[in-house]
């Protein structure tokens, strides 16, 4: 998996003892840091080991460096851990792994995210489930939980990388292409894989949300996708969903053993 960093010390700790706690399934981390200058690359060197990798260098951007992480991958499947996000469960690669070996005729495997609350990792603020999207929610704006998203490499390498043009949907637009250009499909889990924390670039007040919308309509333009912005906006009907069924339906995952020794 690929870790996108930039002074990121306050949370990053997290992210690399979850990693650190992963069982049943080999894997390769990659770090790309944006040449932090807080103490993000000392607490990385904490958790060096041989499937471990490390490029810190300046970037143009959170988009720039999730593409260099993409052509670092050497696996066969590859996804994207936040550096303020961590896995919930020690198997949860292990899941991935066994899901993707499932069904050989699918391009990706999609796990669900539990959105926690910034200074309490173990409440869960809304659950954002993998299970029951389907591609025509994309026109709506509606994506699958980038955090629980794993691809198989080579599907990953036809996409290309991530538009640097975006400020915030750069993701967004990578799946549209994703699923519409090139017709891939997707597995989707129930199963809780990923915490992240409330916040982020796409979390922010009306203006950000209105940077977020427009850039959504101008991804579905370019990839001639039928939309409209009033289609777009509505997703917040359907998010607010997540808010009410996550309790009922999906038990909080338990947490995992923090710090981890490195």
């Amino acid at each position: 998996m690929v870790t996108v960093a930039w002074n990121a010390e306050a949370t990053i700790a997290d992210t690399l003892a979850s990693v650190a706690d992963q069982r049943g399934a080999d894997y390769e981390h990659i770090i790309v840091d944006g040449g932090s200058t807080d103490a993000t690359l000392s607490i990385v060197s904490k958790y060096e080991r041989q499937n471990l990798r490390l490029l810190s260098e300046p970037d143009r951007g959170i988009y720039d460096a999730m593409s260099k992480g993409l052509r670092m991958a050497t696996g066969d499947v590859v996804g994207f851990l936040n550096s303020d996000d961590f896995y919930c469960r020690t198997d949860a690669l292990k899941i991935i792994a066994e899901a993707m070996d499932a069904a050989p005729d699918r391009q990706a495997v999609a796990g669900a995210v539990a959105i926690v609350a910034k200074d309490n990792p173990g409440r869960i603020v809304r659950h954002y489930p993998a299970k029951g999207y389907q591609r025509w929610m994309a026109r709506f704006g509606h994506m699958v939980p980038h955090p629980g998203l794993y691809v198989r490499r080579a599907a990953a390498e036809a996409v290309g990388g991530f538009e640097s043009g975006y400020r915030i949907s750069g993701d967004f637009d990578w799946l549209v292409r994703f699923m519409y250009q090139h017709n891939f499909s997707i597995s989707y889990l129930e199963d809780i894989l990923v915490g992240m924390r409330e916040g982020g670039a796409s979390s922010g007040g009306l203006s950000t949300l209105k940077v977020l919308n427009d850039e959504i309509s101008r991804s579905l333009r370019a990839n001639s996708v039928a939309s409209v912005p009033a289609m777009v906006w509505s997703k917040y009907l359907l998010k607010s969903r997540q808010l009410l069924s996550w309790s009922v339906d999906y038990p909080a995952p338990q947490a995992v053993r923090w710090p981890a020794n490195p």
